[in-house]
């Protein structure tokens, strides 16, 4: 594996209304793109924000839908990987909060519905029920979405599966940001992956969302911070040779012992 770079773009969403997200994605993309990047990550919900309940079925969209040919015509502009979160429309007219991540040839490679819902989002929004893993490069990425990272298991699942890079959007409201801060630390070091962690910006009616998106090495510290209330696009090296040829002295996963585990549940 070798060094790469990857984008947190901390950015203030406008709640409800998807072309100005989508002309903020393009503006992020073209200068993430220009600084050789290889991946952007969006926050949660990227494209509408949180909106109210009576607006949700509207601004939801199928995978494929308008939005996504719109992010796929600004990445044939500005070859480079994406990752963002959407409400979903599904089959069947459910509502998912759908992480996508498409390649810098506009192929979506892959689609994560947020398995733990938050509060409220419980009466608005489907659960999903899959993992997903997807290999690009010389990495095994896994997605997860905001409130997933609070709890230790699915970050574990994906680091069994192999996953050696966790890409994490989230809308985290102030003042809880010492959670996901503490959490992305610890998912990182008890499973000795990468995580990359990007929350939004901005405020509405119901909370104020402050950044402090980060990305964590193998050994729980920080490698780079976007800081509270910075609209950037912050641009991580991330060192994978570093942590190659400096392995850790033990090994969290090698050490389980799922047998005894098993005993407690």
């Amino acid at each position: 594996m070798r060094d790469t770079k990857i984008a947190i773009a901390q950015l203030a969403i406008v709640d409800g209304d998807k072309n100005a997200n989508l002309k903020k994605m393009k503006d992020a993309i073209k200068e993430a793109c220009e600084k050789s990047v290889e991946i952007i990550v969006f926050p949660e919900l990227m494209l509408t924000g949180l909106v109210e309940k009576d607006e949700v079925k509207a601004l939801a969209e199928a995978r494929d839908g308008k939005s996504f040919q719109k992010i796929q015509t600004m990445i044939k502009e500005h070859p480079i990987s994406v990752v963002y979160s959407f409400l979903e429309l599904g089959a069947g007219g459910e509502i998912y909060i759908t992480t996508c991540l498409i390649d810098h040839n506009g192929e979506a490679l892959g689609y994560y519905r947020k398995t733990h819902l938050f509060g409220d989002e419980k009466q608005l929004f489907n659960r999903g029920d899959d993992w997903t893993v997807v290999e690009q490069e010389d990495f095994r990425i896994g997605l997860l979405t905001c409130y997933d990272i609070e709890l230790p298991e699915p970050a574990r699942a994906l680091a069994l599966q192999g996953v050696n890079l966790l890409i994490v959007n989230s809308a985290n409201m102030a003042p809880y940001e010492y959670i996901h801060r503490l959490s992305i630390q610890m998912r990182a070091l008890e499973n000795q992956i990468f995580v990359v962690y990007c929350n939004r910006l901005g405020a509405n009616k119901w909370f104020e969302y402050r950044g402090q998106s980060a990305a964590v090495g193998p050994d729980g510290l920080i490698i780079a911070d976007a800081g509270l209330d910075n609209e950037v696009v912050q641009v991580i090296d991330l060192p994978i040779e570093k942590y190659q040829s400096s392995p850790a002295e033990f090994n969290y996963l090698a050490d389980r012992r799922p047998e005894l585990y098993q005993k407690l549940c």
